[in-house]
């Protein structure tokens, strides 16, 4: 068997291996052990303390709680444990206290970081607390991995109808309600929170909460997993915006919509055909040329219409006012970075491009086979610039009297655009330019 090391020895190798500040007291409260922690804590050196009581060393102690401590496990040679201020800076101090022979020993610990870092946490918490409570939307979340247990602020209480006092097992919806999506119920594992839990974001998808007395109300809603350091879902937060309201109100202005579309379908047919009886005894190519721009007309409106007049496509715009050429449209390329025009602007660029499309099928490159046209379309800030330019037809002379369409696209779309239209009489072909600002919409409307 080895030998014993050496008591003294092991004893300093103990207190230096403790890692916290240590010392003793004999049954007279005088220093016999000081351990280097305890010289770094107190700033003071172990020879200038052992053997003195500790009320000399420090006097400030006998009446504070430390003081009461010392004597308190002194006389009932009890373990006590406890947090203090520290008489000395402005720290939090974690304490024990315990018999050791006729005396007591002591070891300290400096909570203060975790102490601030509850103070810090227990902000944010009342903090987030309070947002949830004022936000409009319905919040619910878990950080159980098994998506057991659900939190939710005071909207979602309200929104789900459950109790304040209970909580939401996400496993076992409530009976109160049900989710639906496109007319079925959704199963458990399709639910917001389980899917995100898999680790997949649901970014503003619609489903219908269903309560058992039949009321049904259309959320939006949203869902992101919560993850660990390491990626993987921890949980899982689902945020709900109550939509029904709006969707009604959609519903409805569809309808309107619709109903309007229809009867100023119906009011142009009646326009087209009072201007046929009209205008019998007009040559029929004047007649035709009207009835034209009156479906072009109609064809515009109809995209407007299907955008609830807010605006359309240029794009669509272009392609509406080219129904003359079906099904020739490939001859006429569009080149040009997505752009939503304001309705009023979309109606009158309709008219100047038809105006330009019927110029070109009679005198124009689409008068021949091989002939073409490149329409092409640039935005500089507001700055809207739109070329025509025909290719392949045959020689080209500016015309000898100032016609409609001509008038249509130099002044009612330059007007319009608050800008210029000119027309270049090419030997090549007709080049149309359209420079001016254009009002538009957000793209993505």
């Amino acid at each position: 068997m080895a030998p014993l090391p050496d008591a003294a020895l092991l004893l300093d190798q103990i207190l230096a291996g403790i890692g916290q500040p240590f010392y003793a007291l004999d049954r007279d409260f005088r220093f016999v052990l000081f351990n280097d922690e305890a010289t770094r804590y107190f700033e003071r050196p172990a020879d200038t303390v052992l053997g003195r009581v500790v009320w000399d060393v420090f006097p400030w102690d006998r009446e504070h709680e430390r003081g009461r401590v010392l004597r308190e496990a002194m006389a009932t040679r009890r373990l006590l444990k406890g947090e203090i201020l520290s008489t000395m800076r402005a720290r939090l101090v974690a304490y024990c206290v315990f018999p050791l022979g006729d005396g007591i020993g002591a070891v300290l610990r400096d909570v203060s970081d975790r102490r601030d870092a509850e103070a810090a946490l227990h902000q944010r918490t009342a903090e987030l607390e309070a947002v949830l409570g004022t936000v409009p939307v319905a919040v619910w979340f878990t950080n159980d991995p098994a998506g057991r247990m659900i939190a939710r602020n005071r909207r979602a209480t309200e929104m789900l109808r459950v109790p304040p006092d209970e909580r939401l097992l996400s496993v076992a919806p409530n009976q109160l309600f049900r989710f639906e999506q496109d007319g079925a119920v959704l199963p458990l594992d399709r639910l917001p929170l389980q899917r995100a839990l898999r680790g997949e974001t649901i970014d503003d998808e619609l489903m219908d909460l269903v309560h058992d007395d039949g009321e049904r109300r259309t959320l939006l809603i949203r869902a992101e997993p919560l993850r660990g350091p390491d990626g993987v879902p921890v949980g899982s937060v689902c945020v709900a915006a109550d939509v029904t309201e709006r969707h009604r109100y959609e519903s409805q202005l569809r309808l309107l919509l619709d109903e309007l579309n229809h009867r100023v379908k119906n009011t142009l047919a009646i326009v087209q055909s009072i201007a046929n009886v009209t205008l019998k005894d007009v040559e029929p190519a004047a007649r035709e040329q009207l009835s034209q721009r009156l479906v072009n007309l109609a064809a515009v409106h109809g995209l407007l219409t299907e955008a609830s007049w807010e605006g359309a496509a240029l794009d669509e715009v272009l392609r509406a006012s080219l129904r003359l050429l079906e099904p020739r449209e490939e001859r006429v390329r569009l080149d040009g970075p997505p752009l939503r025009l304001q309705p009023r602007t979309a109606v009158t660029l309709s008219l100047a491009v038809h105006e330009l499309v019927t110029n070109a099928l009679k005198y124009g490159a689409l008068s021949l086979p091989d002939g073409h046209v490149e329409v092409r379309w640039t935005v500089e800030g507001p700055r809207f610039r739109l070329s025509w330019c025909e290719h392949g037809g045959p020689p080209v002379t500016p015309p000898g009297r100032t016609g409609f369409g001509t008038r249509m696209i130099r002044q009612a779309l330059a007007a319009e655009l608050r800008g210029e239209a000119r027309m270049d009489f090419h030997a090549d072909g007709l080049v149309c330019t359209i420079d001016g600002e254009a009002p538009t919409v957000p793209a993505d409307r």
